[in-house]
């Protein structure tokens, strides 16, 4: 992206600056979500300023996400906040997005979750 601004003129820049742009923050975002969804399984050694976000909820909270662990792993998907898991529960969201995917594809949610835990002859 950088490349392109330095090298691109102001007419092509122009062009692509809007999705350029979109392309950056996704990758951010993307970025931040996975380390955020990280440090929710983190319990030690997390610095103060990480806590405080989770305990603002600024960022995904450890005991929010571990609603998510419990069995059978149904509810709670967004991992960046965790904002949205609460109305979209109530929206029945996940479950009415899973009857879709398995109408669409024949496979059943977590139908093989434990598959890859299997030996292998």
């Amino acid at each position: 992206m950088a490349y392109k601004f330095w090298t691109y003129t102001p007419e092509q820049i122009k062009e692509t600056y809007n999705w350029e742009c979109y392309v950056f923050l996704i990758a951010v975002f993307v970025s931040l979500t996975n380390q955020f969804h990280k440090w929710s399984h983190t319990y030690f050694g997390l610095p103060k300023w990480i806590t405080l976000l989770q305990d603002y909820h600024l960022i995904l909270p450890r005991k929010h996400h571990r609603i998510h662990h419990v069995a059978p792993h149904e509810t709670y998907f967004c991992i960046t906040t965790g904002w949205l898991n609460y109305p979209l529960e109530k929206l029945g969201f996940w479950t009415t997005c899973e009857y879709y995917i398995e109408k669409l594809t024949g496979h059943k949610p977590r139908e093989d979750d434990f598959k890859w835990a299997q030996k292998k002859d």
